[in-house]
């Protein structure tokens, strides 16, 4: 019965994707408001600005914090459904600031020299880029009338946007859902970094993203959940839901909550599941070693301890540590014939789709022609066959690109194992307790206090050359300033297949025995945490038949050169605490003793240049001294003598 309701639901949802158009003002009283939706809000209700229990707190995000400081914005933001309880809703919110003296008419409650609202959209699709072109057009044009009360407009928005949507093939995977999310300005904004934040997210760790305007800082979150195939366009269904512990949350209550419907599926018998999919697989003879190796990690697996709702996260982090070390013997005596098993796969005939390694000295001719052979074995792979995407935003992990400051509280739910939020309040940054990493945007920073997750989001040799890899192709400067960014190596589809090809090899090499040559090329510390996470155990309950077609190892495997020296000695001197303050010190340093030899330089200079005029102008001088003595002497008088008695005067001492 649920099932049909879930598919008539979505069937609606794909007739009519916008569920709401509405506009929502700052009142200097009663602060932001909702003053007019088109359909109502609230069903069945004649209230035009009625705002349902569930959505009490809507405008303040249509409306963000700051948003007074700028005259224009846009923001994206995540709503928990009223009718569903595992459906996200997906605001576009487009706002204006502007004079009033611009306006035809007025209202009694415009008593400042500025008016401020928002015209923003709920649609059931995360169609953010495609929507907001539109709407940004629609909210100049509402202002732009002089007069708030015309509200035709925004009905015929409302039966455009639907019209338009709906004509659109297979909309829960189109490729409007991309626009505006640039992996482009992603990598050239984080570089490096922006490895490390796309596996921190399969971490599940409490993350804050930091930004005003907001608009940017939305964008960077959506696209770099666009860098995780399938994400997008399936993964953030149940990004905004999870069951509140209190019942003054702000945020709507179901009698089934997707917390405990997940809780009645437990992961169990991962091994019988890891059984399914090597039988299902045609594999060489070779490659049954590795499928043993593959249940005895799942049986490893199967004992370390489930996180609890009790624990904290210090101590959770702490047992993974502690297991990995107890564990790290046992698991080094099976790593060689581990790894000459899977060099013996990767070399059989008619084996898995192997990644050759990375050539020792290689050119960038080379190295070009290595990565499409590389590319184009992967690319035969079907990620949806793989498991993608993976079920990260669920059982109260939330993905809420914008968060206003009434929805702070609801982060401190004990529901609320993780987050990835966005906020411009910088009440956020201030609050240290809400995040295990900050992330500030405009600086390109990530802050964390935690030395372990630090261990764990280390970037081995091979991720630095898939980093820079990117970086360099992203960066490098095209002859055609018209084409830049529009070509497909080094545009943002093809940075997304990039990122797909790490991450089915990161799948791949996930299955073989740990602390290994094959897991440590994507850092074992990462692996070890990863697995402990309810996405990866998500994904090994389920049979993935294709992602066995793929050897394991990192894409960039390869022996180590002087480039991975100078690469590793830049980054750390980048992007670590100890390298940044030997730069200063440098930077310092060089200043310090640039300006002690240009002071010297400078006094030497004054010296020379005073010494050789005295020199040149030295025997004129003289000359006229002398010449001028002479005259002189002839009119001068000269005086008498004057003796000095031997006795003092009087009333002298």
């Amino acid at each position: 019965m649920a099932d049909m309701e879930d598919g008539e639901g979505e069937q609606q949802s794909l007739l009519n994707p916008i569920l709401h158009v509405l506009v929502v003002g700052f009142h200097h009283k009663k602060g932001c408001q909702v003053e007019y939706s088109f359909p109502p809000l609230v069903p069945g209700s004649t209230d035009e600005t009625e705002c349902p229990a569930g959505w009490k707190y809507l405008p303040t995000l249509a409306l963000p914090d700051g948003s007074h400081n700028y005259d224009d914005d846009t923001v994206y933001f995540h709503l928990p459904s009223l009718t569903h309880p595992r459906k996200t809703v997906y605001g576009i919110s487009c706002f204006r600031q502007i004079p009033v003296e611009k306006l035809k008419q007025r209202t009694p409650d415009m008593t400042r020299g500025t008016v401020q609202k928002s015209v923003c959209v709920l649609s059931d699709v995360p169609l953010f880029g495609h929507i907001q072109v539109k709407m940004e057009l629609i909210t100049h044009a509402y202002f732009d009338e002089g007069d708030f009360s015309k509200v035709s407009l925004l009905q015929d928005t409302y039966y455009h946007l639907n019209s338009c949507l709906s004509q659109i093939d297979n909309l829960q995977s189109a490729p409007q859902l991309f626009v505006g999310l640039s992996t482009r300005d992603l990598i050239l904004q984080f570089r490096h970094k922006a490895l490390i934040l796309f596996k921190l997210l399969l971490l599940e760790r409490k993350v804050v993203f930091y930004r005003s305007p907001v608009q940017p800082l939305c964008s960077t979150i959506l696209s770099l959940l666009s860098l995780h195939p399938g994400m997008i366009e399936r993964g953030l269904t149940e990004s905004a839901c999870v069951r509140p512990s209190r019942p003054l949350s702000p945020i709507p209550h179901f009698a089934d909550s997707p917390d405990k419907e997940n809780a009645e599926r437990p992961i169990t018998n991962l091994d019988a599941a890891l059984e399914r999919i090597s039988t299902t697989q045609d594999v060489s003879s070779t490659d049954s070693g590795v499928g043993n190796s593959i249940a005895e990690n799942a049986e490893q697996a199967s004992n370390l301890d489930t996180y609890t709702e009790s624990s904290t996260d210090g101590n959770r982090w702490m047992d993974i540590s502690t297991k990995d070390d107890v564990d790290a013997g046992h698991n080094m005596s099976g790593a060689h014939s581990s790894s000459s098993s899977v060099n013996a796969s990767s070399t059989s005939v008619g084996g898995p789709v192997g990644m050759e390694p990375l050539p020792r000295d290689c050119s960038s001719h080379d190295l070009a022609a290595w990565q499409q052979n590389n590319l184009a074995a992967i690319a035969q792979i079907n990620a949806d066959d793989c498991g993608t995407p993976l079920q990260i935003f669920t059982k109260g992990y939330l993905c809420l690109p914008y968060l206003s400051l009434p929805y702070m509280d609801l982060l401190f739910d004990v529901n609320v194992r993780g987050y990835m939020v966005g906020a411009t309040n910088v009440l956020f940054k201030q609050k240290r307790q809400l995040a295990d990493v900050l992330v500030e945007v405009e600086n390109a920073t990530l802050e964390t206090q935690d030395p372990i997750l630090r261990r764990q989001l280390h970037l081995t040799t091979e991720d630095l050359r898939f980093a820079d890899f990117l970086v360099r192709h992203v960066a490098e400067e095209r002859h055609d300033v018209f084409l830049d960014g529009v070509g497909w190596e080094g545009g943002d589809e093809w940075i997304r297949a990039q990122f797909r090809v790490y991450l089915l090899c990161l799948l791949r090499t996930s299955l073989i025995q740990e602390n290994c040559r094959e897991t440590d090329q994507f850092n074992s510390a990462f692996i070890a945490a990863w697995k402990n996470t309810s996405n990866y155990q998500e994904w090994l309950s389920s049979e993935h038949p294709g992602i066995l077609d793929l050897n394991p190892g990192h894409p960039f495997a390869g022996q180590l050169s002087v480039a991975d020296m100078k690469l590793r000695l830049s980054h750390t001197m980048q992007n670590t605490e100890g390298g940044r303050k030997v730069t200063q010190a440098v930077v310092s340093t060089g200043k310090a003793v640039g300006g002690a030899i240009n002071q010297a330089k400078g006094a030497f200079s004054n010296w020379w240049s005073n010494l050789t005029t005295n020199q040149v102008t030295g025997t004129v001088v003289d000359d006229a001294e002398v010449a001028a003595t002479e005259v002189d002497n002839s009119e001068i008088p000269v005086a008498e003598p004057r003796q000095c008695s031997a006795h003092p005067s009087p009333g002298v001492d």
